[in-house]
């Protein structure tokens, strides 16, 4: 027998460590905050998911219940967009983004058609009483695609806590504290984070300017593009020098961050970035390509470029790396970006939006 309302979350996936599920995450512990019982779907669940989440058949048989409110983050083209459209619940939809199909032409077909599907599906599910982005710049795409301005708001991320109160892979952490000068990205190996330019940037550094030096790649491979990347590794010669990592703990990540010395992207289509954020948590100075929501993310920390200036990008570097008291000054305004995504910050945007659906209650920490 129900007692009240639920709030209902509804994802493609809930993996450990990804954003969308961090943001589902975030969101229930404020909606149970608020006295009111939390449930997280998805169609695909690792490990995590299914210790924390269910599976989105569960979700069925609360469909039809006009007072319960259904969260649908949407990401990627996902055959429980259906479950979004047909539920008679209070709709809130929250856009993480999805990639434009252009930038995975000549790479993965199918991937392509998904984006592109992904994005022509945007429009249908503008019904909904409120549409959120993570971001502006994904609260701007919701309006140019059809979504009434009034019915849209900005939930922005919450930077998760579990990197910093992770444990450390030591093992790894000293195997980079070699005296080398770590370069770090950290995301998925996929076609608009531009990794080919990343590689050229670095091959310049490590064989112009600081040949004690290194790359590293942490994200998921397994991909046509990964593949092509991995090929240019060994063309280049870079075997020993660029490592691509894949998919690792959190334990391996924190020393991943710890160890390195700057953090570097040449992304060219984000719809939030939150490893650059994790970058500002540890301190590790931020050199970003100005593309998507990265200006909006980082604000006026870090340093950001629209011009993918090869030389003068490899010289800034070393510039960063010699100067202590300019790297401190590039920290100093990181962190205090960091600040604007603070849990405060998120419980009030949250408290402005969905929490206007959610009856009185206890709101404290």
């Amino acid at each position: 027998m129900r007692d009240g309302m639920l709030v209902h979350q509804l994802l493609p996936r809930f993996d450990m460590g990804d954003a969308a599920s961090n943001h589902a995450l975030a969101i229930r512990d404020l909606v149970r905050e608020r006295g009111v019982e939390c449930r997280i779907y998805a169609m695909g669940r690792d490990d995590f998911g299914k210790t924390y989440g269910l599976d989105q058949g569960e979700y069925l048989k609360h469909m039809n219940n006009p007072d319960d409110l259904l969260i649908y983050h949407y990401l990627a083209y996902c055959d429980n967009y259906r479950l979004f459209l047909g539920s008679r619940n209070r709709k809130v939809l929250i856009y993480h983004n999805i990639t434009p199909a252009e930038f995975y032409e000549g790479f993965d077909p199918s991937t392509q058609e998904v984006c592109r599907m992904g994005r022509k599906l945007l429009p249908r599910l503008a019904e909904c009483d409120l549409a959120l982005g993570d971001s502006e710049f994904n609260r701007r795409e919701l309006v140019e695609m059809g979504f009434p301005e009034e019915r849209t708001a900005v939930l922005p991320i919450n930077p998760p806590s579990r990197l910093t109160e992770a444990p450390v892979d030591k093992q790894m952490f000293r195997r980079l504290r070699d005296g080398r000068c770590n370069l770090l990205f950290v995301g998925r190996v996929v076609p608009n984070k531009r990794l080919e330019d990343l590689l050229e940037l670095f091959s310049l550094y490590h064989r112009s300017v600081n040949a004690y030096s290194r790359l590293l790649v942490v994200g998921s491979l397994g991909s046509p593009y990964a593949d092509y990347i991995l090929e240019l590794v060994e063309r280049a010669h870079l075997e020993g020098r660029a490592f691509f990592l894949g998919k690792v703990e959190d334990s391996t990540l924190k020393a991943c961050y710890l160890a390195s010395h700057f953090y570097l992207s040449m992304s060219e289509h984000e719809g939030f970035c939150v490893p650059l954020l994790e970058a500002f948590q540890f301190g590790l100075p931020v050199m970003a390509c100005a593309a998507g929501a990265v200006p909006e993310t980082m604000g006026d920390a870090g340093i950001l470029f629209t011009e993918k200036d090869y030389p003068v990008l490899a010289e800034l570097l070393e510039t960063l790396r010699r100067d202590p008291l300019l790297r401190e000054r590039v920290a100093a305004a990181q962190r205090e970006r960091l600040e604007h995504y603070g849990p405060s910050v998120f419980r009030q945007r949250f408290q402005e939006t969905i929490g206007r659906f959610l009856p009185p209650g206890e709101e404290g920490g």
